[in-house]
């Protein structure tokens, strides 16, 4: 049976947090922090399945590149103790393909920055042992909206408060009635609720339904969280885990006692795997649930980070600084791929530069003027890698889209064949509900398709081919090694604006002391 867990938090420099390094371990990647120095690298660590960024569809291109988004996010704050970032973590249905999780995933992110505009990286973590069911994404939300002059104003309508509260309850009604739809389009008869046992239990009880609301007072399980799921996927016994064991066991013996009377007293008894549909009343689905707004694909811009960086797995090693010779060897790699991927852009003049500073390095070490040459030479290899990735990824939705719509397609025809009106299969109502369901479904599919094809139209291709132009161009008139000197390290706002070239103007770092 699919489970319901969403929960949402912030991060805070008043409590020491970094959005570059929390950004990090979710994604199972190496961040450097430019207002520290810090390098946070978790490459190595295990259970990161994907990793994808989503911005709106005016915002720049560093905005899809992880390394360069959480830099500037963290430039945009001024405070000492501003909030950095905002995470929505979300259960994925164990039910569901890998692949079929990696697009619930993607619609929901998707939502959410289509509403807040701001940017996200998504990060989907898979359960510590093979059995295990705990599937989720952690999305994790800059806190400022995002247009094509940088980061704005404060999404604040999610702070504490009267706002927030609403805003939670539309996240958690989103995050029901997307996976439902998923659920459904995938052919599960399982769904989930996003209301509390207790308010079930009163919907039941309202309808007149007493064996389903006697049901629904079970007892809740406690949420393990991080720590407590890595000790028992290692079989350490812990206080929460034989809570939710002797809970789970007590709610089984009230089950079987519902279930032995319910057959005394003649009694439909409450059937395991669909007792969330049949006690909530209802069917959470696209056309009965009533999607909340946001829920189509309107043009967010996407890319799939294992398609930039490729991960290891074991064990969370101690951070450690990339030395310059890594830096030239990542940066010559980049080059490799986009001479690979586009084979029109000249980028012999960079790879040759990059070489002429491998030498360089080789026989009269580091100095800063080199170290700043390479970082501002790599990070523009890396945007325009990042965009030609972007590309991809806009003809990638296409297909993935197509596929998913001739899904519900079939499934459409399949139910009008084996079910043509009058069929006595079911009865009327229940007849007009079914197909309702799967002409929601197609409809949605439909239309999700239709704007990846906008987005992958020829005048759109077109503009981001310029876009990519224009990035080849600045990189071959970047000026040799031997005579650039590029602006320090140790001024973040500096390298942003001379590195990124269109990322706007941020405001100046806090001062640490």
């Amino acid at each position: 049976m699919a489970i319901f867990h969403t929960s949402i938090k912030t991060f805070s420099r008043g409590r020491g947090q970094s959005a570059v390094a929390a950004a990090a371990y979710r994604g199972g990647l190496l961040l450097m922090d430019l207002l520290t120095g810090q390098q946070h690298d978790y490459r190595r660590r295990s259970g990161v399945v994907e990793s994808f960024c989503l911005a709106p569809p005016d915002a720049p291109a560093w905005a899809l590149d992880p390394r360069e988004l959480w830099a500037v996010a963290e430039a945009a704050e001024r405070r000492k103790d501003s909030t950095v970032a905002r995470e929505f973590e979300v259960s994925l249905p164990h039910e569901l393909s890998e692949e079929q999780r990696a697009h619930l995933a993607f619609v929901i992110a998707d939502a959410l920055v289509d509403r807040y505009g701001f940017a996200v990286q998504a990060s989907i973590h898979s359960p510590g042992t093979p059995d295990g069911l705990n599937h989720h994404v952690h999305i994790l939300a800059t806190t400022r909206r995002l247009g094509p002059e940088g980061f704005g104003d404060k999404t604040r309508e999610l702070d504490v408060g009267p706002s927030g509260k609403v805003q939670v309850q539309w996240i958690r009604e989103m995050v029901a009635a997307t996976t439902n739809a998923h659920l459904e389009a995938a052919g599960l008869a399982s769904t989930i609720d996003h209301r509390s046992l207790a308010e079930q239990a009163r919907s039941a009880m309202e309808r007149g339904d007493d064996l389903a609301a006697a049901a629904l007072s079970r007892e809740p399980t406690q949420h393990l969280g991080k720590h407590a799921a890595a000790l028992a996927g290692k079989g350490v016994a812990t206080d929460k885990a034989s809570t939710n064991d002797q809970i789970a066991e007590d709610n089984r013996e009230h089950y079987d006692f519902l279930v032995r009377k319910a057959g005394l007293e003649g009694k439909p008894a409450p059937v395991p795997g669909q007792e969330a549909a049949k006690q909530s009343g209802r069917v959470l689905n696209a056309e009965t649930a009533g999607l909340p707004g946001g829920l189509e694909m309107r043009g967010v811009s996407g890319i799939r980070l294992h398609n930039l960086l490729l991960s290891s797995h074991g064990h969370t090693p101690e951070p450690t600084p990339i030395s310059l010779a890594e830096k030239i060897l990542d940066a010559l790699r980049d080059v490799d791929e986009i001479s690979r991927a586009r084979a029109d852009l000249a980028m012999e003049k960079v790879r040759d530069a990059l070489r002429w500073a491998q030498r360089q390095l080789s026989s009269q070490g580091e100095t800063s003027e080199l170290r700043q040459w390479v970082t501002r030479a790599s990070l523009q290899v890396r945007a325009l890698k990042s965009l030609i990735i972007s590309r991809a990824r806009r003809l990638l939705n296409v297909k993935s889209a197509t596929r998913l719509r001739h899904m519900a397609e079939q499934e459409w025809e399949r139910f009008n064949a084996d079910c043509p009106p009058g069929s006595t299969r079911y009865s009327r109502s229940e007849w007009t509900l079914r197909r309702g369901r799967r002409l929601s479904v197609l409809e949605k599919h439909t239309a999700e398709l239709k704007a990846a094809q906008e987005r992958a139209s020829e005048g759109e291709l077109n503009a981001i081919d310029a876009e990519i132009l224009t990035k080849a161009e600045l990189l071959a008139a970047l000026p040799h090694p031997s005579q650039a000197v590029a602006p320090t390290l140790a001024e973040p706002k500096q390298v942003a604006s001379s590195v990124l070239g269109s990322v706007p103007s941020v405001p100046r770092g806090p001062t640490f002391h």
